[in-house]
This record gives structure tokens, sequence and C-alpha cells, in this order.
């Protein structure tokens, strides 16, 4: 299966979502935020990662341009449940910058999961 970097700087989302992906039989690494999460991205070329968008340190808005500045060509889900009274849509940001996927928190397992299986067969 995939090796997948998950970014957040949610501990319960980190865990339940490695839990569940490595249950699906992929290999997760877990960053806490947006300059933990590009080290990674440099030093171990995963083939998805799943971001957060509202973070400290570096947001998901900023590892997306970052990444696609790079040419890039990592698949990415961007994820966010925060900011929903401000008039900007983050997720809909985050497509504009090259998201395949965008998912709304809280994030059901079972649409993860086919969000997931979704970008890696499209990646292929």
């Amino acid at each position: 299966m995939a090796t997948i970097l998950v970014i957040d700087d949610d501990k319960t989302i980190q865990t339940v979502f490695k839990q569940f992906l490595e249950r699906q039989g992929h290999n997760v690494m877990i960053a806490d935020d947006g300059r933990q999460g590009m080290e990674l991205i440099n030093s171990t070329a995963p083939q998805l990662i799943i971001t957060d968008i509202m973070m400290p340190e570096m947001d998901g808005l900023e590892i997306l341009l970052e990444i696609r500045k790079q040419n890039r060509k990592i698949p990415i889900i961007a994820i966010s449940g925060g900011m929903r009274d401000l008039p900007i849509n983050f997720l809909r940001q985050a497509k504009l910058f090259g998201a395949q996927q965008v998912l709304e928190k809280p994030v059901p397992l079972d649409v993860l999961g086919n969000t997931v299986k979704l970008v890696l067969e499209e990646a292929q």
C-alpha cells in the first residue's frame, strides 16, 4: 500500500487517522505542523499527504503552495473544520491551490478511506 503523511496539530486526529489508515494497510507518518511536515516530505517522499489547513507555524495552504512551487506531483487531501464563520472558504482555496480532494472535519472514517483510495488510484 501507500506511505501517507498526516499533518495535523490535533493529536486525536493524528491517532485516529494513523490507526485507521494502518488497518487499511498503509504506512503512516505523522507531523504536528506544516514545518515538520515539509521536513518529512523532503526527506521521505510520501505517496499521499493529508493536511489540516489551520495549524501553527506553517498552515496547510502554505504546504500546498510550497509543494506545487517545487513542481511536485504528490497528491494532497486537505481537511479543515475551523474558521467556518470567516468569509474565506479555506477548503475551496485548498482546491484552487492544488489539493486533489478536500474534506470537512469531522471526517467520517469511511469517507476518509474512500477518499484515500480514490486519490491513490487517480495518482497511478
